[in-house]
């Protein structure tokens, strides 16, 4: 299956008006990579792939005033790895009420389009991102209605193994690799034939609940053990206790990539428990190796695809791509090494795992054109603006710019939440508002700045409806 031709039309939008003069130097649709731990936006400069500052944490807590907040640190009433979920019914409670996993991931997805258009200072409506190879249409339906709710339009669900064979690019002859992805929640690996001209994929596996999450678990559980033989209680019902350890766990990983052993350090857990547990990186193997396995079956699985419709078995695999921030883990260099009969060499991490999949995600959008606005249907404005109603700041949008006096006497542009149905009139108004005296037009200038407020208010739709019709009256009469 070939899945990228570089240079080619073949993923260019065959219909809707494009922007046909750039709002800057930024080619604007974005790549997107949405991780179970982190997420990431890259942008096409004109000549190379540039990662928007601020990797946000793929986390959807709330601030003291139980405000929406995204990216911060895991509180005990936070939300992560949500996209584990999408797909399903179950729903989250959150803040006191029920959400649908797609919400929360739409939080997540706003956030990042926020990101996105204060780096480029101009609206955002398209997006490349990248999706879990092993999800199933439920899962992508639903990522899909998330980008809706957050006002994107998806140019693509990009396979998380072929975002990573993009980004790594090819050499000057046709070589095979084993893409081998595994993130924090996720775990994807694909066969892929990688020439100067195109990216072919012969085979793929995967696993929606295998990850970097599940070693931070057994850490907590090894944890959990040793408290209750030596302080003779058992914590692993207190949620908040469950999340301290966790915390301790994940920064105590990371140490066991460079170190031959760690301690946990927990203070105060309870009034009477703390602690101090030693973690060798002997005994974190032995804890991971059955999830290791888990995901080398399905390295067989990608193999067996490979060889049953291309001919392509192991020993035509001359070496390993590895993508995620998982595959730090010496020991899983070392299986894989073992497990293709390739030298350490041979797998490679000379590229930054974690940025892999968003740069390959930047490299496809690059291959789509703009469009100048948000093209779902227009009943979704409202969810978008209750849910920006419930994020912390939602007003402070980077692309509503106030322009200086000399140039509209400090009017707000129509902001990137303008219905459709009334943009033009709105621009046309501030136009023309912007050109005049300040005394003068003064109904149509209110007319114009209730509806403006009103969508920064995240009015309903039929408010909304009420007061741009309003405007488009007063500006026939003026």
């Amino acid at each position: 299956m070939l899945v990228w031709r570089p240079g080619t039309t073949a993923h260019r939008r065959s219909q809707g008006a494009a922007l046909t003069e750039p709002l800057s130097a930024f080619h604007l649709v974005i790549g997107i990579d949405l991780g179970t731990t982190s997420c990431a936006v890259s942008v096409w400069d004109g000549s190379k792939i540039v990662i928007i500052p601020g990797i946000v944490a793929s986390t959807v807590g709330q601030n003291q005033a139980g405000q929406v907040v995204v990216g911060q640190p895991v509180a005990e009433s936070a939300v992560a790895g949500v996209k584990r979920e999408l797909g399903g019914d179950k729903p989250i409670r959150f803040r006191g009420r029920t959400y649908h996993p797609r919400e929360i991931c739409a939080f997540l997805l706003i956030e990042l389009k926020r990101q996105a258009e204060a780096f480029l200072g101009v609206p955002v409506h398209d997006a490349v991102i990248t999706v879990s190879a092993a999800a199933g249409e439920p899962q992508r339906r639903a990522l899909r209605e998330a980008a809706g709710l957050a006002q994107l339009n998806v140019r693509r669900l990009l396979d998380d193994p072929v975002a990573a064979a993009v980004a790594w690019g090819a050499d000057e002859r046709v070589r095979t690799y084993a893409i081998y992805d595994l993130g924090g929640g996720t775990f994807d690996t694909s066969i892929v034939r990688i020439g100067p001209d195109a990216i072919e994929v012969l085979g793929t596996a995967g696993d929606l609940h295998l990850g970097g999450d599940d070693f931070d678990e057994l850490i907590v559980e090894y944890a959990l053990r040793q408290i209750r033989l030596r302080h003779h209680v058992d914590l692993g019902q207190d949620e908040r206790i469950r999340q301290r350890i966790r915390r301790e766990a994940e920064i105590r990983k990371r140490e066991l990539a460079t170190a031959e052993s760690t301690t946990l350090e927990l203070p105060q857990l309870t009034a009477t428990v703390s602690t101090s547990i030693p973690l060798t990186r002997r005994a974190f193997e032995a804890m991971i190796e059955p999830d290791v396995q888990r995901s080398l079956d399905h390295v067989t699985a990608a193999l067996a695809a490979a060889e049953a419709v291309h001919g392509v078995g192991r020993g035509e695999v001359e070496q390993v791509l590895l993508a995620g921030g998982s595959t730090r883990v010496p020991w899983i260099r070392d299986r894989l090494a073992g497990y293709f009969g390739l030298a350490p060499g041979d797998i490679r991490a000379d590229l930054d795992p974690d940025e892999l999949n968003v740069r390959g995600a930047g490299l496809i959008a690059q291959e789509y054109d703009p469009a100048p606005l948000f093209e779902g249907s227009p009943g979704l404005l409202s969810a978008n603006l209750r849910l920006r109603a419930e994020m912390a700041d939602p007003a402070a949008d980077p692309v509503v710019p106030v322009p200086p006096a000399s140039a509209g006497s400090g009017l707000p542009r129509p902001p990137a939440e303008t219905p459709a149905d009334f943009r033009p009139v709105a621009e046309l108004t501030h136009s023309l508002l912007a050109g005049s005296p300040a005394g003068e037009h003064a109904a149509l200038r209110t007319a114009y700045t209730a509806f403006v407020a009103a969508i920064l208010a995240a009015a309903p739709d039929a408010s909304l409806a009420e007061l741009g019709s309003a405007l488009a009256a007063e500006y026939d009469r003026r």
